[in-house]
């Protein structure tokens, strides 16, 4: 079944997606963690459906001016079709707050088309646009920095800081994914052949591995990180950013909080500066570390979740959840990336809509999504959650297959 669907005459890139599936097509089968029923139907795609809550400054031009102690200012590194559609949607929320700031940091041929013709979003919730002469975007984080008052933190960084930084850079590590198989592969005595594929093509580490370096500059010990991108990864990144600073003899991980956010959203960049927004836009987000609660472990204070409700507030547009737990948050994503990412990918690059009304591959979808529940509350009860934890059984928002078919 993985020759079939794992065409050979894909690039590595591509056989790298499909293999979220082949895992855990491979793995789980010996499992007894599936949950009864169709509780699978309850993963699926209302939650992508879901309806809003009812809804002159030049590309480098300093953040002064109206800025005052109180400003906000909110960074976001990783403009493409996901990073500039909810940093599209920050900024259309707070156009009208003098006291607020989003700035982009944009890279290439992004960066040169968006300072001359701005950001153009195409939405089935609305289309809008961010003109040239309203677009605060820098091609480095280190010019972002400048670019605001000079606001000192612990001697972790340089220039200025900001309030917020939405991080949205693709992820390709699978790293944690892999340690994880590898337990399951004993536990359960599956077969060993799918943790060697992934140790000799899917350690891909490129993106995460930039995200310390690149946010360093505008970090202060009050700001607050939101790491919009798919995977396990925040126990990579905190790790990451603990050891960047201790090779300046710094301590900690010199932000106030890290949240991890899951978007579930059909988004594409279509070219420089176009995004096409076709469906979907719910955020997700939990607590990865709170420095008031001095734990790194997922541990929050109150603070740290009203924080996060107040920067999207103003975004309508954008239903918003706070996931009390992020690794089940993760997890319940994955109930989504694993089949359809997959599936796409490795039949050529079709839509959801074709998998869903195909019967063959929307039953493989129905197998991969009940065995990706599987492993994931295999996982969560590793990591000591308690059984009405576990997905399956508490899971906010149901997904149904129904929706999308003809």
């Amino acid at each position: 079944m993985v020759r079939y669907y794992i065409r050979k005459n894909q690039p590595p890139s591509s056989r790298r997606s499909m293999v979220y599936s082949a895992i855990l097509v491979m793995l789980a089968v010996s499992s007894k963690l599936v949950p009864d029923g169709d509780l699978r139907n309850r993963f699926f795609v209302s939650a992508f459906s879901a309806s809003p809550t009812d809804a002159s400054a030049s590309s480098t031009k300093p953040l002064t001016g109206a800025a005052s102690s109180k400003t906000k200012r909110i960074a976001i590194v990783g403009a493409g079709a996901v990073g500039s559609y909810y940093g599209g949607r920050l900024w259309e929320g707070v156009r009208s707050q003098e006291d607020t700031h989003v700035v982009f940091h944009l890279r290439n041929e992004n960066y040169n088309h968006c300072i001359e013709h701005g950001i153009d979003v195409s939405s089935y919730h609305g289309d809008f646009s961010i003109p040239a002469e309203e677009l605060s975007a820098f091609p480095t984080t280190e010019e972002m920095a400048k670019s605001v008052d000079s606001a000192k933190g612990d001697g972790g960084n340089s220039g200025g800081t900001f309030d917020w930084v939405v991080c949205a850079l693709k992820s390709t590590s699978v790293s944690e994914l892999y340690l994880f198989c590898m337990r399951f592969h004993y536990n359960f005595n599956t077969t060993g052949a799918v943790c060697s594929f992934l140790n000799n093509n899917c350690t891909n580490n490129r993106q995460l591995d930039e995200v310390p370096k690149l946010i360093e500059p505008l970090l202060s010990p009050e700001t607050r990180v939101l790491v919009i991108m798919n995977g396990l990864i925040e126990d990579d990144l905190k790790e990451m950013m603990r050891t960047q600073r201790e090779r300046k003899g710094l301590e900690g991980l010199g932000c106030k909080a890290i949240y991890g956010g899951m978007a579930l959203i059909c988004s594409n960049r279509l070219s420089p500066g176009k995004i096409s927004h076709t469906y979907g836009g719910k955020l997700v987000c939990g607590v990865a570390y709170s420095a008031d609660a001095n734990d790194d472990s997922g541990q929050w204070v109150e603070s740290d979740k009203q924080a996060i409700l107040d920067l999207f507030e103003p975004v309508t547009p954008v239903p918003f959840e706070f996931d009390p737990n992020l690794r089940r948050g993760r997890w319940w994503k994955n109930v989504w990336n694993l089949p359809f990412s997959g599936i796409s990918v490795s039949m050529g690059g079709i839509t959801v809509d074709r998998i869903v009304n195909d019967e063959s591959l929307r039953k493989l979808a129905y197998k991969v999504i009940d065995e990706t529940i599987a492993v994931a509350n295999a996982d969560l009860i590793k990591h000591g959650c308690s059984e009405d934890e576990l997905l399956g059984e508490e899971t906010p928002t149901k997904f149904d297959l129904g929706d999308m078919l003809l």
